[in-house]
C-alpha cells in the first residue's frame, strides 16, 4: 500500500490564508486566470518556445493516439541503463523511481523536500525520451483528477476507454494482482517490484472511486493552496492531491516504489506538477525559487543537511544529475512549458 502521510494532518495546524478562493471558478480552475497565466521566460525559453500541457481531454484524437503510441514505443525499446530489473526504455524510468524510494536512500523523492522537483525532473526526461526516440510532437497531458472527483465519478474521463489506457483490472490471478486486460497497454509482465523486489507479475488496477473522490476533491487542493511555507506545502500535497490518483486507480500505482509501470503515472504526476507551479504563482517572488526541509528522512551521525536549491538530484543513470534551482522555474531555459489551465 502507499502511505505517503509525510508531515500527515499535524502540518494543516500551522496553515494561514494566503488569498480567497473564486468559487465561481469551474472545478479544475483553481485559481484566477491572472495568477495562473503569469510567465517567467528565461534564458532560451521564450513566447515562441514555450510549449503548452493540456489536460487529457483538451487532445484531438490524433494527438490522444499519438501521445500512446509514443508510450508503447517506450515499452517497445531496449533498456539503456542497468538499472536491476529493467528491459525496456520505458522500464529505466519505472526502475529509477525504485532506486528513489527504496531502503537504501531512504525514500528520499518522498519523504524530502526535493519531492515536487525530483517528479518534475522525472516527468520532463521521459518526455524527452518520447521525443528523441520515439519521434513523439507533443507533451506529456496530464488528468485533472479534482475536475472528475468534483463529478462524481473519478473515472468519467475517455482516458479510461479501451482504445487508451484501459480500464480497472478484470482478472485476479494467483497472486491476487488484479490484472489489466484491457486497452492499450493491456496484459503486459511487469519487472520491476512489488516494492523493492525484481519479479515478474502482471500489471494491476484496483479502481477506488472513494479514495479519489475523497483525495482528489478540490478541498484538498485548496488546503495545500493556503500553506506559504514550502516544507508545509509539499507535506500536504504529498499527503492528499499525490495520494488520490495513485490509490484510487489502485494496483501498481499503489506501490510506492514501482508505480511508474503504470503509464497513468505521468498524467496524474503532470497534475501535481501544474499544483506545484499554480503554488509558486500565487507568490513568485518568494516562492518561485523556495525550498525546504531536509536531504534525509532520518538524521545522519553528520547531522541534519538542510535542502538548498544546489542540491544535485539522481536520476541514476537516466541523466546527468542537475539541481533543484534548474528546475525551479519551469520556463527558465532548461524547462520551456507551460499549463493549458
Amino acid at each position: 500500500m502507499l502511505t505517503l502521510s509525510l508531515l500527515g494532518l499535524a502540518a494543516f495546524a500551522s496553515a494561514s490564508p494566503l488569498l480567497t478562493r473564486n468559487t465561481t471558478l469551474a472545478p479544475g480552475h483553481y485559481l484566477a486566470e491572472n495568477i495562473t497565466s503569469q510567465t517567467f521566460f528565461n534564458n532560451s525559453c521564450t513566447a515562441d518556445t514555450v510549449t503548452i500541457r493540456k489536460e487529457w481531454r483538451s487532445l484531438t484524437d490524433a494527438e490522444k493516439n499519438a501521445f500512446i503510441s509514443a508510450e508503447q514505443c517506450l515499452i517497445s525499446l531496449p533498456a539503456t541503463t542497468s538499472l536491476p530489473g529493467a528491459t525496456t526504455r520505458f522500464d529505466d524510468f519505472q526502475a529509477a523511481h525504485q532506486q528513489g524510494t527504496n531502503t537504501t536512500y531512504g525514500d528520499i523523492i518522498h519523504y524530502t523536500g526535493q519531492f515536487l522537483a525530483w517528479h518534475r525532473w522525472m516527468i520532463h526526461l521521459h518526455e524527452l525520451a518520447l521525443i528523441n526516440e520515439c519521434n513523439y510532437t507533443g507533451t506529456i497531458p496530464w488528468w485533472d483528477e479534482a475536475l472528475d472527483a468534483a463529478s462524481g465519478d473519478f473515472f468519467q474521463s475517455d482516458m479510461w476507454e479501451d482504445q487508451y489506457f484501459g480500464g480497472n483490472g478484470s482478472y485476479v490471478d494467483s497472486d491476487g494482482n488484479n490484472c489489466v486486460t484491457t486497452g492499450s497497454f493491456a496484459n503486459r509482465t511487469e519487472h520491476i517490484g512489488p516494492l523493492e523486489e525484481t519479479t515478474d507479475y502482471c500489471f494491476a488496477r484496483n479502481f477506488n472511486q472513494t479514495k479519489g473522490l475523497t483525495w482528489g476533491a478540490r478541498s484538498q487542493t485548496d488546503a495545500c493552496y493556503e500553506y506559504s511555507d514550502f516544507t508545509d506545502f509539499y507535506g500536504c500535497m504529498a499527503y492528499a492531491p499525490h495520494i488520490a490518483g495513485h490509490q484510487a486507480t489502485g494496483g501498481i500505482m499503489t506501490d510506492v516504489d514501482s508505480s511508474p509501470g503504470d503509464p497513468v503515472f505521468y498524467l496524474h504526476h503532470n497534475y501535481l506538477d501544474r499544483l506545484y507551479w499554480q503554488w509558486q504563482q500565487i507568490n513568485p517572488t518568494e516562492r518561485l525559487y523556495l525550498v525546504g526541509g531536509n536531504t534525509t528522512v532520518t538524521e545522519p551521525s553528520s547531522g541534519w543537511e538542510t535542502m538548498t536549491l544546489e542540491y544535485e538530484m539522481n536520476m541514476f543513470g537516466i541523466a546527468d544529475n542537475v539541481t533543484i534551482a534548474t528546475v525551479s522555474n519551469i520556463q527558465g531555459g532548461y524547462l520551456c512549458y507551460e499549463f493549458e489551465y
